[in-house]
Order: structure tokens, then C-alpha cells, then sequence
């Protein structure tokens, strides 16, 4: 007897489950702060929106912490629905990762500006490397007389870094 054909699935059905994707090590090492990322939030109207921010950094390869400006509309949406997506671009990196963003602190004590400590649960990493390309990430410096905005980012960095484990 032959076995009977297997159900159609809905369109709209989940995939199985799977262990959370992690990031490199060479990305975590990366993420270590100051680097240029493209944070992507979605509106109530579902539309996406960007953002250049720095201020990342990576606690584990399954998360990194963001500071997020609390005026503005990245944390509205965070807040909203959690959707986040992070393009990561470095010497040799080209990294997509997606998630779901948490506020883990209302208002940081490091930042010159009001800004939420934000966590992302990494859900999946997409390397966007080309095979016989090489990627030049961007990068940034402060303007003469402007050098000490370096310890104010190392302390923003310190404060998303969290505490170390007393283990």
C-alpha cells in the first residue's frame, strides 16, 4: 500500500524550531564598541526605519546592547514591537543580524544625552560577504579639541558591556 501524500502546509506556517544563530567570534571581537552599524526598526505602520549608531556592542555571540537615544522614533519602536535588524560593516565584515530588541535600562548614567540601555536577542546572523570582494567598513574620528568625546564613548561602551560575571 502506498503511503499517502504528506498535507499541504498553509503558506503562513512556522518553521521548525531551531537553536538561536550566534555571531562569529570575529564579529563578537568586532563589536567590542565604536563601530559604525545601520540599525533597521519597524513602525506601527510596519514600514522600516534606520539608524547609524555606534554606540553597539556585542555581550555574547547570541546578543549585543545598544544605546538608544530616548527622543527619538528607534525606541518608539522598540518598544512597539521589538523587530530589530543590524547591518555590520568592518574591514573584511559584512554582517546582517536580526532579532528581538528589550529595554534592559530606562536611562543609562554614561551617555551626554537621554538614552535607553537596549538589549537584542540575536535570532539570525546573514554574512554578506562576496567571494573575491573585499569590504572596507567605515569609520569616524572627533574633530581637533573634540578628543575627549573618546572617554565619554569608552564609558558608554563600560556601561553596555554590563558588569563581569563574578563566577
Amino acid at each position: 500500500m502506498a503511503d499517502a501524500p504528506e498535507a499541504p502546509k498553509p503558506p503562513h506556517a512556522s518553521p521548525p524550531a531551531q537553536a538561536p544563530a550566534g555571531m562569529p567570534l570575529a564579529l563578537v571581537d568586532f563589536l567590542l564598541g565604536g563601530q559604525t552599524c545601520v540599525v533597521a526598526t519597524v513602525d506601527e505602520h510596519g514600514e522600516p526605519m534606520t539608524t547609524l549608531m555606534t554606540w553597539v556592542v556585542a555581550r555574547n555571540e547570541h546578543s549585543l546592547t545598544m544605546a538608544i537615544d530616548t527622543r527619538g522614533r528607534a525606541l518608539k519602536n522598540v518598544r512597539l514591537n521589538g523587530k530589530v535588524a543590524v547591518e555590520v560593516l568592518g574591514d573584511d565584515l559584512c554582517y546582517g543580524l536580526r532579532g528581538v530588541a528589550t529595554v534592559e535600562k530606562e536611562l543609562m548614567n554614561s551617555t551626554p544625552f537621554p538614552s535607553a540601555l537596549v538589549t537584542l536577542r540575536i535570532e539570525e546572523v546573514r554574512d554578506h560577504s562576496a567571494p573575491g570582494i573585499r569590504f572596507m567598513g567605515p569609520t569616524y574620528s572627533f574633530h581637533p579639541g573634540k578628543e575627549h568625546r573618546a572617554g565619554v564613548e569608552e564609558s558608554v561602551f563600560n556601561e553596555l558591556k554590563g558588569v563581569p560575571p563574578t563566577i
